[in-house]
């Protein structure tokens, strides 16, 4: 078999493997995603955070992303958005600034270890801490 002829094949059976959505379904998509978005904007401006934990699933689910590339996105998502409401909460006069300092320390290197050990985790393993969590900070919340 020629190289021409092998290439060929590739395409072809790999063209069938992927399934492109139409143009209604993409938009639908994208204004689905538009609208989580404006949600998890607005539980983030109330509650200072918390708009990481729902753009997650928002990805996952409405995003069709698997659980790496929603972290992953959802970090991405997450920074203009905590760069508005740090601007807003900093206008309001609402920040313990004795403790900011040494918190974002520990949230960078953190956030650098975390970034790490994302690549190395696995998607089912990220899903399980991942909701793991979610489940206990809720019971927290509802315990007290």
């Amino acid at each position: 078999m020629s190289y021409g002829a092998s290439y060929k094949s590739i395409i072809a059976e790999n063209m069938y493997k992927y399934n492109r959505p139409s143009a209604k379904s993409a938009r639908r998509r994208r204004l689905l995603t538009a609208a989580a978005g404006l949600f998890i904007g607005i539980v983030n401006g109330i509650f200072g955070a918390g708009g990481g934990m729902l753009a997650v699933p928002a990805l996952s689910f409405i995003g069709g992303l698997d659980d790496r590339h929603s972290h992953a996105t959802a970090i991405a998502v997450i920074l203009p958005l905590c760069l508005v409401s740090t601007i807003v909460y900093s206008l309001r006069g609402s920040f313990a600034w004795g403790v900011v300092a040494p918190t974002v320390l520990g949230v960078f290197l953190g956030g650098i270890a975390g970034a790490l050990l994302l690549k190395k985790a696995s998607n089912d393993l990220l899903a399980f801490l991942f909701y793991g969590i979610m489940l206990f900070a809720g019971i927290k919340m509802i315990t007290g």
